[in-house]
């Protein structure tokens, strides 16, 4: 077909006509099919993969939501005027106050929506910090919400189509942190873990999913799988539809009031990534289909984008082989580099981080470069153990009392391991004398590991004086490569308060909307809490879904709509 932007509606062929379209089917765009639907549009999800979810279906699942019922029904206080001030200092600047404003206002209000409108229910996580105990504004628990777990069979035939990843296991966040799952691995409960796998009871993101599915089955949302989204269809200034190859098949989909663009980030797309980001990403956690395709039909309609330099960062480690959808699998570290007894160091054996901070914050170490040499100084990076840390804790999936791996590097001594791993060795050992000494003190000074009250949530109770500091003095030594990894990246289309894509004059673009990683994240540089990328997911996709569906489409008489 002529891809003239200018191209009179009139002379399309339409194969089917909807009022909403939604591209993407992770928790922002089934969130926006809901909202659409349960307001009276028409609504169609395109997900180009050959199943549901998204990064959603395989992610933690928590949800960051200041000032939610769950938390204050649990006596816990909060203020819109305390999430202000917090998410002002988080997001440093990055984003008008008008779309902070209407997050904050509309995030309590998702959340309830969405529990009345789905058998999704979620709890509030009482004990989980946000990120950044020091700003104003922070709370010790309550803003990060867990979803229930929830039975797949409820969405019939459609349970097989919704991804199911290895990289959580079938828990939710509140048992892990009921049983100190990373301190006390012999405290989780294998038998409720099988118990779940053999009845299909999903937990975390996949649960987000399932019930979100659920509830726009019950709309009569329409899914496609198999369905690219390859181009915006534009008639002077309004979006009026979607080229789209469903099962290798092009189509043009004319949507009457709205499309959605929900389809994630670029992670996966090493163009896009070299091109934009402010370091590189070889380790990224997520569905291999984010390869941009939202933030290239956004940018081909005159779209204004922002934030492509950041992404959702995190440290991430591998089992060699794991795959999932045919890629390696990556899995965010979180134990591994908190619990007392291990280090993160890089090639030269020098610790270059709080390794218990906020895996978005301390990830950015990754990305510090060396004028001289002219290389990324933490790229590549190991963290270090011994074998009294392998005895008492998991890594990855590996449990205390399980033989060494192959992907696990071991030796009797630190210069032993430095040789097999390319660490300089008469540095390491320094490096681990000098931590040695900060265990038995139970301060760092040269990172201030274990301070903040979120340094701790993976530390370990027992351990005196500092829950994230022990000594690394007992053979054999093990080393496991960290990679620079992200959760999705934050770049994409710049939106107003109504979830609108504007050009790069601030005017909305008439019938455009985005939410999720394919959206400019609100967050902007920084990561309040857990849950911090699907909270103001579900928001916008919410806000978005309600706004397109309330648009009335202007007189079109003449348009040739064909259903196929």
């Amino acid at each position: 077909m002529n891809h003239n932007h200018n191209q009179n509606e009139s002379a399309i062929n339409f194969n089917e006509a909807v009022d909403v379209v939604v591209i993407g089917s992770g928790g922002a765009g089934l969130t926006a099919a809901l909202s659409a639907a349960k307001s009276g549009a028409k609504v169609l999800v395109l997900e180009k993969s050959s199943k549901l979810g998204g990064n959603t279906s395989i992610s933690g699942g928590q949800v960051w939501v200041p000032n939610n019922h769950h938390m204050l029904a649990k006596g816990i206080l909060d203020s819109e005027e305390a999430a202000r001030a917090y998410l002002e200092k988080v997001i440093d600047g990055a984003t008008s106050k008008d779309v902070i404003d209407v997050f904050i206002k509309t995030a309590p209000e998702t959340i309830q929506y969405i529990e009345e409108n789905t058998p999704l229910r979620f709890h509030s996580m009482t004990k989980f910090p946000d990120y950044r105990q020091e700003f104003p504004g922070s709370v010790q628990g309550g803003r990060t919400l867990d979803p229930d777990p929830i039975a797949a069979e409820i969405v019939g035939e459609w349970a097989d189509l919704i991804h199911e990843g290895p990289h959580f296991s079938a828990v939710t966040y509140e048992e892990n942190s009921k049983w100190n799952a990373f301190a006390y691995p012999e405290n989780i409960d294998f038998d409720l873990i099988a118990e779940r796998l053999a009845n299909d009871i999903r937990t975390l993101g996949a649960a987000i999913i399932v019930g979100l599915v659920k509830g726009c089955l019950d709309s009569d949302v329409h899914f496609e799988v198999n369905a690219a989204a390859n181009r915006l269809l534009k008639d002077k200034n309004r979006i009026t539809g979607v080229e789209v190859t469903i099962n290798g098949k092009k189509q043009l989909i004319e949507a009457r009031k709205g499309v959605v663009i929900a389809s994630g980030g670029f992670e996966f797309n090493e163009e896009l990534t070299n091109r934009f980001l402010r370091g590189p990403i070889n380790g990224p956690i997520g569905v291999p289909t984010n390869t941009g395709d939202g933030l290239k039909m956004a940018l081909d309609v005159g779209a204004d984008v922002a934030h492509l330099n950041e992404a959702w960062w995190c440290p991430t480690m591998k089992i060699d082989d794991e795959e999932f959808e045919d890629t390696q699998v990556f899995r965010l570290s979180r134990g591994e580099r908190s619990l007392p007894g291990s280090i993160l160091v890089n090639r030269a054996g020098k610790r270059f981080v709080n390794e218990a901070a906020n895996y978005n914050d301390m990830a950015r170490a990754f990305h510090v470069f060396d004028p001289t040499k002219y290389e990324y100084s933490n790229m590549p990076s190991w963290i270090i153990f011994d074998g009294r840390f392998r005895s008492k804790y998991s890594v990855m999936t590996l449990m205390p009392g399980d033989p060494d791996p192959d992907w696990l590097f071991c030796a009797n001594t630190l210069q032993e391991l430095a040789e097999k791993v390319g660490i300089d060795g008469d540095q390491l050992t320094k490096t681990v004398e000098r931590f040695n000494q900060f265990a038995i003190e139970g301060k760092d000074p040269d990172f201030h590991r274990g301070e903040s009250k979120y340094d701790s949530y993976y530390g370990d109770p027992r351990n005196k004086p500092n829950a994230g500091l022990g000594p690394i003095d007992q053979g054999p030594f093990y080393a496991l490569p960290v990679y620079s990894g992200t959760l999705g990246t934050k770049g994409g289309a710049v939106t107003n308060a109504s979830a609108q894509v504007l050009n790069v004059w601030g005017e909305p673009i008439q019938g455009l909307y985005a939410a999720g990683n394919a959206a400019a994240s609100m967050m902007g540089p920084g990561y309040p809490g857990a849950g911090g990328t699907l909270g103001p997911a579900l928001t916008f996709g919410y806000i978005a879904g309600l706004h397109a569906s309330s648009i009335v489409k202007p007189n079109t008489d003449g348009v040739n709509a064909i259903r196929s």
